[in-house]
């Protein structure tokens, strides 16, 4: 539990915003506090957010279709040499 001491003006000028929003005064300071806090957050890695997306190192299987099976081999040949 935190107990916190605020001047009059800035307890004034609280519970008039908790007032015309209609929430209580802890709830303003924990949503506030809340919001702060996450500016100190670490950003989330690039690639830890897309690596379900991208490529692991296992083609996919070539389409039946004659046409999309020569374009999928041609790239496959470009990107899996060898």
């Amino acid at each position: 539990m935190l107990t916190v001491r605020l001047d009059e003006t800035t307890e004034r000028r609280l519970a008039e915003a908790c007032r015309q929003l209609g929430c209580s005064k802890s709830e303003a300071v924990k949503q506030s506090l809340a919001a702060w806090l996450e500016r100190f957050e670490p950003l989330p890695d690039p690639y830890e957010l897309g690596k379900d997306l991208f490529d692991q190192l296992s083609p996919s299987e070539p389409p039946e279709d004659p046409l999309k099976r020569e374009i999928w081999e041609r790239l496959h040949a470009k990107y899996y040499p060898g």
